[in-house]
């Protein structure tokens, strides 16, 4: 009997707490101020932090949904030679600002913290949204400022002592541990670059390091796999759609038996559009041509223990950063000049596509024909070896792909931002 008493008890409480939060919150909606227009921030391809936004940006409503919003403002970036990024902002009326374009762009410096970045983006959004508030009633309540220059008494440094030259080392550790498993992984990296509008400079080393070791009752089996290589690119600016360059590099590999490879390959490079608008569009053919040394570390099902190989290679690939999503498909394909049977294909694909407001699919993938192991290792592989991928099995082909659907749906308003709670979800 008590049990049912306290079992309706709860259900009234319960019924009230849930009608009085109903209430205080009714009130909140209903309060909030009317918005000059509705904006839709588009920064899918990296993490712009949108809650900064929303409570940075107040004279706007922010909704979730693109087709829904006045003002739809695609942003792309790139890395900048000094090693900063330069952010591009298009902007795109809709419904009442249909036509009222623009595109501005800012520039972050090398090192800049998210703060410094995110704070400069919202400085460029709201520049780009007064086009569009000075054609709306709320224009006779908006104001503009411009801040006084700080005067520090120093002039601008007129050269560079690195000659434009950037630095960018990198270390990465990884271990796991439990009884009966062990796991670690080390990745290092030394990057040099140099960028000016005539020439491209490239300069990258990296090794790699994963080993794991399992306890299977009495039985220890240890997986061990190290990989070392290096690259250097130049390359020179022809045209506005045209580029001409030299590509080498070298590396080692204990999963493909590669104790060396060496690869010299000079390289053409055409872009149906101009490069100054890579980070929207861009369509583009490379062709390559060259050598490549092998020394493998066991001699390999073609009984070989080195050997120099012509080869030549072609890849088109497309890019698009619309407002209707993002795509990227690459089309890659090598052969041995001296036997064209021995060859790659590779097709590359990712997309992220709004099929209809809050519907849109996501594609990633990638198949490759593989014709090309000459560096198999000769005899079988051993059962360790198959289960630990410690060695590359043969096989004519690779392939993987993912694919998903998300449909939002519910009120376009999105503007409020409240972080309380934000992860008990996360324990249960």
């Amino acid at each position: 009997m008590w049990r049912s008493e306290v079992r309706h008890t709860m259900t009234l409480l319960l019924g009230a707490l849930a009608a009085a939060i109903f209430t205080l919150a009714a009130p909140a909606r209903a309060q909030g101020a009317a918005r000059a227009f509705s904006v839709y921030l588009d920064c899918s391809d990296f993490y712009c932090d949108p809650d900064f936004y929303r409570t940075d940006i107040t004279f706007v409503d922010h909704v979730r949904e693109r087709t829904a919003a006045d003002v739809h403002v695609l942003i792309t970036h790139q890395q900048t030679g000094g090693g900063g990024r330069l952010y591009t902002l298009a902007f795109y009326g809709q419904h009442r600002f249909d036509g009222v374009n623009d595109t501005l762009s800012v520039t972050t410096g090398q090192g800049a913290t998210e703060d410094e970045q995110r704070q400069a983006l919202s400085r460029t959004i709201k520049l780009g949204l007064a086009r569009y508030l000075a054609r709306t009633p709320d224009a006779t309540r908006a104001t503009l400022s411009v801040a006084a220059a700080a005067d520090t008494g120093k002039k601008a440094p007129t050269r560079d002592p690195w000659k434009a030259w950037v630095f960018r080392v990198g270390a990465n550790i990884n271990a796991s541990r439990e009884r009966d498993f062990k796991s670690d992984y080390i990745y290092g990296s030394l990057n040099a670059s140099r960028l000016t509008d005539q020439w491209k400079t490239n300069i990258r080393v990296n090794e790699n390091y994963n080993g794991q070791a399992f306890r299977i009752g009495q039985d220890r089996v240890a997986s061990v796999r190290r990989d070392y290589g290096g690259a250097v690119q130049q390359v020179k600016t022809i045209a506005k759609r045209w580029a001409a360059g030299i590509v080498a590099g070298a590396g080692s590999s204990t999963f493909l038996n590669e104790h060396l490879v060496a690869t010299v390959a000079p390289a053409v490079e055409f872009n149906a559009y101009p490069y100054s608008e890579y980070t929207r569009r861009a369509l583009i053919l490379q062709y390559r041509v060259g050598g490549r040394y092998l020394l493998y570390d066991d001699t390999t099902v073609y009984f070989k223990t080195s050997e120099t190989r012509p080869l030549e290679s072609l890849t088109l690939s497309l890019l698009q950063k619309q407002k209707w999503g993002s795509l990227e498909l690459d089309v890659n394909g090598y052969h041995y000049l001296d036997d064209i049977t021995q060859s790659r294909l590779t097709y590359y694909l990712e997309a992220d596509v709004r099929l209809y407001k809050g519907l849109s699919l996501n594609l990633f993938g990638n198949y490759i024909v593989m014709h090309d192991q000459i560096y198999l290792a000769k005899g079988d592989l051993t059962r360790d070896q198959v289960l630990l991928r410690r060695s590359q099995l043969a096989s004519p082909y690779n392939a993987f792909v993912f694919a998903g659907l998300n449909y939002t749906f519910g009120s376009v308003f999105n503007n409020i931002v409240n972080p309380r709670f934000s992860n008990a979800m996360s324990e249960f």
